[in-house]
């Protein structure tokens, strides 16, 4: 039995010294070839984000999010979770309309990872007769942190940083 682990734990050993590490080169050019992949895969994702916004579809609009995601909306208090979020958008639906507009810039992805960082805009038209929400232009920048959860692309956080100055 001895001999048996002896040789078992050797035979692992030398497959494992046998897996070759990457280069840094080969490291560079596999992120590159990832980032290229999964930037066109969150730019689609984008527009189907903006439809939803368009439409008024908050549980669309939260299947493209991960369970534990963290939204940072401008001028307010992180928003955790997909009922938080959900929330938010139902009460900004109810007042008005929703134009999103997403522009991918860049995505840096390796592996179940990715970092995409984009442009964005963001206007706010109340249909509501008595809306507490006034009529909103806004844009900027805007970093999220997506994740593949079960083979799909989700987003983790989402941090837009507006450029419009406060008054």
């Amino acid at each position: 039995m001895a001999k048996l682990l002896l040789y078992s734990f050797s035979l692992l050993l030398m497959i494992s010294c046998n897996d070759k590490m990457e280069t840094e080169s080969q490291l560079q050019q596999r992120i590159s070839t990832e980032s290229q992949t999964v930037k066109q895969l969150i730019a689609n994702n984008n527009k189907q984000i903006e439809k939803w916004y368009k439409t008024k579809q908050p549980d669309s609009l939260i299947a493209y999010m991960a369970d534990n995601v963290i939204q940072f909306p401008p001028n307010s208090s992180p928003l955790k979770g997909k009922n938080s979020i959900k929330e938010y958008w139902q009460q900004m639906f109810h007042y008005g309309d929703i134009d999103f507009s997403l522009q991918t810039q860049q995505v840096r992805a390796n592996g179940p990872l990715a970092i995409e960082q984009g442009k964005y805009i963001f206007r706010f038209t109340p249909t509501a007769t008595e809306s507490p929400i006034p009529s909103i232009v806004d844009s900027g920048n805007y970093l999220v942190h997506w994740e593949k959860i079960n083979n799909d692309w989700k987003i983790v956080w989402d941090a837009p940083v507006s450029m419009i100055p406060l008054h």
